[in-house]
């Protein structure tokens, strides 16, 4: 395994431990990839699914506008909310008992994903309770408030999928999640639990198989917000209509995590929630490491979204290349990344890391380049 780094910690970044609730926004956007007919006032129920994209609340079609997705600018429906949560969905609640059951319930609640892998037979599961992203504590909270859940669907996936081999892979760090995973663990004898170290990349599947000693081909992968996922909708068959977000940076006056209704706009949350320092800051989706720098009109909250990191924008004044040559060093992929940024050529065997931008002394944008990670220009 490539000598994994310890991030340096950023000390303008205060996070708080109290979770914010915001289960009441005012309005949601709801993507819509398909030539589905809408007029405004037309009423939008609760737990309606349109184009994979749940509505999180029920009232009134108001508007639309174009959000960022997937790297895209798409059409969005703006329903504003009724505040009386109407739902005419009724779920089933038949015990699923095999792969091909749960595969088909997942399917109901678009979980598309999680189906890719389970659609494979393993001989180990593992469960990585690690931010991927420094400043991210989805994970670390998700274990630490639901740790009965987690085991029990650990134990329950074991089952269905008939793998003995169970780790549940903590860092080392994390000593509330520890102790309060040890105090039930006697009641899962099959779930191993096995402690990280606190370096950044230790998540990836290849460096986590590694130093598990196990194969990556044979085993399968899931983090624990993804576990959580299923225990809500394959037992106990409701809706995900709300998610963990990390809301980090130094432009900040305290970061914090929220737990938020899909849909909900970035600038309502920012509006209620976060105290700006500095009037000049960058928006990234997914972590400041990993994600993309956007523009924060445009941004809603979906299932893929886990972190929003809002810096100065100071902090990304850039020179010109050195050639010192640490980000091809410093790459776990063996990618140059300054040639790709000199020849704009983007290279497939990038993971997207971001070390190659956080050891540039120039503070020159190449993950942007050699991911391809751009999003499109706003239309006029």
């Amino acid at each position: 395994m490539k000598t994994l780094i310890k991030l340096e910690e950023n000390p303008n970044i205060n996070m708080v431990g109290k979770i914010y609730e915001f289960i009441d926004p005012t309005k949601i956007y709801i993507p819509i990839l398909t030539n589905t007919s809408f007029h405004k006032n037309d009423y939008v129920y609760k737990n309606n699914y349109y184009s994979n994209y749940i509505s999180s609340i029920s009232g009134y079609v108001t508007g639309s506008k174009k959000v960022y997705l997937n790297k895209k600018l798409v059409n969005a429906l703006e329903v504003t909310n009724d505040f009386k949560e109407n739902s005419h969905i009724k779920r089933r609640k038949k015990k699923i008992t095999n792969r091909e059951e749960l595969i088909e319930n997942l399917k109901r609640f678009y979980l598309l994903e999680l189906i890719t892998k389970l659609e494979s037979n393993k001989k180990n599961l593992i469960i990585s309770c690690v931010d991927e992203e420094e400043y991210s504590i989805n994970e670390f909270t998700r274990l630490s408030n639901n740790y009965d859940e987690i085991l029990m669907t650990i134990d329950f996936l074991s089952k269905i999928l008939k793998i003995k081999n169970i780790t549940l892979a903590i860092k080392n760090t994390n000593a509330k999640s520890i102790k309060n995973v040890k105090s039930i663990i006697g009641s899962f004898p099959n779930i191993k639990i096995v402690l990280l170290p606190d370096n950044y990349l230790i998540s990836l599947k290849a460096n986590l198989c590694e130093f598990l000693n196990l194969k990556e081909e044979d085993s399968l992968l899931f983090n624990t917000i993804e576990i959580y996922d299923i225990y809500t909708t394959s037992i106990k068959f409701r809706d995900i209509t709300e998610k963990y977000v990390t809301i980090s940076g130094d432009a900040l006056a305290k970061s914090f995590l929220i737990n938020v209704k899909l849909g909900t706009s970035l600038n309502e949350i920012i509006k209620k929630y976060c105290k700006i320092k500095d009037k000049e800051y960058n928006v990234y989706v997914n972590g400041y490491m990993q994600g993309i720098n956007v523009n924060k009109e445009d941004i809603i909250i979906t299932k893929e979204i886990n972190t929003i990191v809002i810096n100065k924008r100071q902090n990304n004044l850039t020179t010109e290349c050195i050639n010192c040559g640490a980000c091809y060093k410093i790459c776990p992929v063996s990618i140059n990344p300054k040639r790709c940024f000199f020849n704009k050529t983007i290279n497939s065997k990038c993971i997207g890391c971001g070390l190659c931008n956080y050891i540039c002394p120039a503070n020159i944008d190449l993950k942007k380049v050699v991911k391809g990670d751009m999003y499109e220009e706003k239309e006029n």
